[in-house]
């Protein structure tokens, strides 16, 4: 990667990453990780990552590996409460009463947003489960995060059903609606397609001003190596349509440092993984845009105000 010369954001917030055990007692997987990654991701080794990197703050986004079981990641809350905050996994698999007291549990451990997996959902979010968690996410100031892995437009008639019935709810589009299918990341090229009725799904949802956008997981989104330039323009229309200050980065560590669910060429470090928008020649990322990006955004809707990386 070549620098074009452009901008440090003064605060690094990663919006968005997983860190998982090593798979033992207290802390077993439900399903294990990618082999490369088994060893890789946990709260040590981000610690370790983020001092080298200059991140002052990360939200932890509960990994698939524990599903249901928020402990590891508890723990780490706990252990860090300045420099972390907690993404929580809504449970739809639960009667309507006890997955929204179940989501009241988990705010009061100290998560400040939760994430909806459409895939676990008997019924889709749409549903009887999903419009209460949803609005109770809201009732709890918890922005809920949208999983769209297998792409938007099917889930978008979900996502605007659940933006009339709780429009007070604040709402997230993770890895900018993961427009580029398959989304397993590293699929460079033509072996990957972008998908243009997504990308204006995404652009539609601008109109409502409870909507963020994470421009995040930039390996999956990509058909180009680090620091993935042909997502500049991407990005240009999303400032355009959002504004800054609805948009955020971050890096889904540690896939990222595989690039991907596999490994793959797309494969950087996290410190590489954290300079790749500072790369970036775009005319509307000036000095205040970048700082909203890289931490501003994050700061405010996750309730960041001291972030310190821990010694």
């Amino acid at each position: 990667m070549t620098a074009q010369g452009a901008l440090a954001a003064r605060c690094i917030i990663d919006a968005h990453l997983h860190i998982w055990s090593n798979g033992f007692a207290p802390y077993p997987w439900v399903a294990a990780p990618p082999a490369e990654l088994q060893a890789t991701a946990t709260a040590e080794s981000l610690l370790k990552a983020a001092r080298s990197a200059g991140v002052t703050g990360a939200l932890i986004v509960q990994p698939a590996n524990h599903k249901f079981d928020h402990s590891y990641v508890s723990a780490a809350l706990r252990a860090q409460p300045h420099f972390f905050r907690g993404c929580c996994l809504a449970n739809p698999t639960l009667p309507v009463a006890e997955a929204t007291r179940e989501l009241e549990k988990l705010k009061a451990e100290g998560y400040v947003a939760v994430r909806f997996n459409p895939y676990l959902f008997p019924d889709g979010m749409d549903s009887p489960v999903g419009r209460a968690l949803y609005a109770k996410a809201g009732e709890l100031n918890m922005p809920v995060g949208v999983m769209a892995f297998g792409g938007l437009p099917a889930q978008l008639p979900a996502i605007e059903a659940l933006l009339t019935h709780s429009p007070s709810t604040m709402l997230i589009i993770d890895h900018m609606g993961f427009f580029r299918q398959p989304a397993t990341g590293g699929l460079l090229g033509t072996d990957a397609a972008n998908d243009e009725i997504a990308w204006k799904g995404l652009l539609t949802l601008a109109s409502r001003p409870q909507v963020y956008v994470k421009i995040s997981a930039l390996f999956r989104t990509s058909a180009e190596l680090p620091p993935h330039r042909d997502l500049q323009g991407r990005v240009e229309e999303l400032l355009a349509a959002f504004g800054a200050r609805r948009l955020m980065w971050g890096s889904d560590f540690p896939f990222v440092t595989i690039g991907g669910n596999t490994p793959s060429s797309a494969a950087t470090s996290y410190e590489q993984a954290v300079q790749i928008p500072s790369f970036w020649n775009i005319p509307s990322l000036d000095q205040a845009t970048m700082d909203e990006l890289m931490g501003g955004t994050a700061a405010r809707l996750f309730g960041f105000s001291s972030a310190t990386v821990p010694a």
